[in-house]
């Protein structure tokens, strides 16, 4: 089975491996739904943790200047998505439940 992929870009020719087009599976609509709310309760946890350690006073020792403020923000983003992903604090499922009540629209005629 051949994988390989050449493109014309504006650069040139791009010769590297790519994917089958028969092997591209469609995401569902259930899993984007899914992923977008994971998505927006780590953001909302990241921005509590955020919130939580700027009440924290700063100063003496334990000050390490703006590489510590660089490691604990990308700390929290990951930690975020971490509690997120296995099953954070309940504020995907509820997002999840509002977004399946929704009927979709008729596109072909958006005024019905």
């Amino acid at each position: 089975m051949d994988i390989s992929l050449k493109t014309t870009t504006g650069y040139g020719i791009y010769a590297g491996t790519g994917m089958n087009p028969s092997a591209i599976r469609s995401v569902s609509k259930d899993s984007k739904i899914n992923s977008a709310c994971e998505d927006m309760e780590a953001l909302f946890i990241q921005n509590m943790f955020k919130e939580m350690r700027a009440s924290i006073p700063k100063g003496g020792l334990t000050s390490g200047g703006k590489a510590e403020e660089m490691f604990t923000s990308m700390l929290d983003a990951e930690m975020a998505k971490t509690f997120s992903a296995s099953g954070g604090i309940g504020l995907s499922s509820m997002v999840r439940r509002q977004l399946e009540d929704i009927p979709e629209k008729n596109i072909a005629n958006p005024l019905k």
